[in-house]
């Protein structure tokens, strides 16, 4: 009883807090309005974006003969091997190209400062730069529960100073996916995502991104985002040929699974309830957990939702290895009580393997093994409520069998290094920073 006054206290009180926010943000929001119509400011420039009519044209250099398009998928482990295949595209990228860079967090270092200036140069040498960061309250949040900065002022400068070839975007929703794409016209697109973001304090953060190579898959993912719509054909034998390219680009061994939310919306946010808009990643998930036999499981994050998204699978009896990190950036409180929670309910059945890592595992991972093969759903999302209902993500399904014992080998490699945790009183909390967690997460 009084652990349920203690979590209602602390909902009142964050309520109030978060309503006072509200009509402060709204407050700003009119004077900004106010400002803006006794200002005269430049139209919004957006840049075009390349179409499937382009990527047909593609041409090599000798023979005329079309480029290839079939995917190639490959597993970048850690921040050092993303950002060298980052800063590779970047630099290969001609005039004419376009770039897109959607991340949560750019904070200052040497390895950011570098990416900026390379993303700088590539606008200089007539490469087109679409720029898009989270600037919500919500990453301010967490700017300021973790006491960082970021270096979001230089990409609106870099727009300021190359509005011809650079545009910033700040979306209107809270977007935490983490996607880059490099569409080129003389060789086949890329796209880089997952869930790393950049900064030299994450260089040795433990986490997973994809490199995906290929114009119709390029063209797909942007698309299962809601970012690039791909346009009809009049000429039946072109579209033919870009629904023969979309459907055999991934050959069966990628889907895109996403969360697409339409608006912010503050009364859903105050009283936690979903956003409207097309979230896919939950039930995928959940449908995920329900069909195998053996997971492997990474994850930095967890609240009773993800908590509950792991169940489906220790309810069937299925062997669930976690591992997550010791003492996580943020949610602290939040992860113990869930995992306490987890190992008192779980921990006994013998299919449940807590391990913490001593290093912060940002990962969001797993690879589950069937009698014959593997599967794996990685990418953005963390296994929290706010994540799995209202945030913007990106995550991808993988069933190539060379990615997927790639995956588990190192979630493996996790797993050995981490510690275990069998007792339930290993994991301290504060119940009140608990509450608080849940609530802002």
């Amino acid at each position: 009883m009084k652990c349920t006054k203690q979590k209602l206290a602390v909902r009142l009180c964050t309520l109030s807090l978060c309503w006072a926010a509200f009509f402060l943000h709204q407050i700003q929001w009119s004077v900004h309005e106010c400002f803006s119509l006794l200002t005269v400011s430049e139209p919004r420039r957006k840049l075009r974006w390349k179409d499937e009519s382009e990527n047909i044209q593609k041409i090599s250099g000798q023979g005329g003969q079309s480029m290839k398009t079939q995917m190639q998928i490959e597993l970048l482990t850690g921040y050092e091997a993303t950002f060298a295949a980052v800063m590779a595209e970047l630099e290969a990228c001609e005039t004419g190209d376009e770039v897109l860079f959607s991340v949560y967090v750019v904070e200052p270092g040497p390895s950011s400062e570098a990416l900026v200036s390379a993303l700088a140069a590539a606008a200089r040498r007539g490469v087109r730069l679409r720029l898009r960061t989270d600037c919500s309250v919500l990453s301010s949040f967490t700017r300021l529960c973790e006491g960082t900065t970021t270096l979001v002022y230089r990409l609106q400068q870099m727009r300021d100073e190359m509005p011809d070839t650079v545009v910033f975007e700040q979306p209107q929703i809270p977007t935490h996916a983490k996607l880059l794409t490099f569409r080129k016209l003389a060789s086949a697109d890329v796209a880089i995502f997952g869930g790393i973001n950049f900064g030299d304090r994450f260089s040795s953060w433990r986490d997973f991104a994809i490199r995906l190579e290929g114009d119709a898959v390029v063209s797909e993912l942007l698309s299962s985002l809601g970012w690039q719509q791909i346009p009809d054909s009049d000429d039946p034998f072109e579209a033919r040929e870009r629904q023969k390219n979309m459907a055999d680009s991934a050959d069966g061994a990628l889907q895109f699974v996403t969360n697409r939310p339409q608006r912010w919306e503050w009364p859903a946010w105050l009283l936690s309830h979903p956003f409207q808009g097309e979230f896919d990643i939950a039930p995928e998930m959940l449908r995920f957990y329900s069909s195998f036999d053996f997971y492997r499981v990474a994850a930095s994050y967890i609240d009773e939702t993800g908590a509950a998204v792991l169940s489906k699978a220790l309810e069937r009896g299925a062997r669930v290895e976690l591992v997550m990190p010791w003492t996580p950036n943020v949610y602290a409180d939040c992860n113990a009580r869930t995992l306490g929670n987890l190992l008192a309910k779980w921990g006994g059945s013998g299919n449940f393997l807590l391990k913490l890592h001593r290093s912060m595992v940002h990962a969001k991972a797993v690879v589950a093994e069937g009698p014959s093969s593997k599967v794996a759903l990685l990418g953005s999302c963390n296994l929290r409520q706010r994540s799995l209902e209202q945030f913007e993500e990106l995550h991808a399904r993988v069933t190539d069998q060379t990615f997927c014992a790639t995956l588990w080998l190192e979630l493996g490699q996790l797993l050995q290094e981490a510690d275990k945790v069998e007792d339930p009183a290993r994991l301290s909390f504060t119940p009140v920073m608990a509450c608080l967690h849940d609530y802002f997460g």
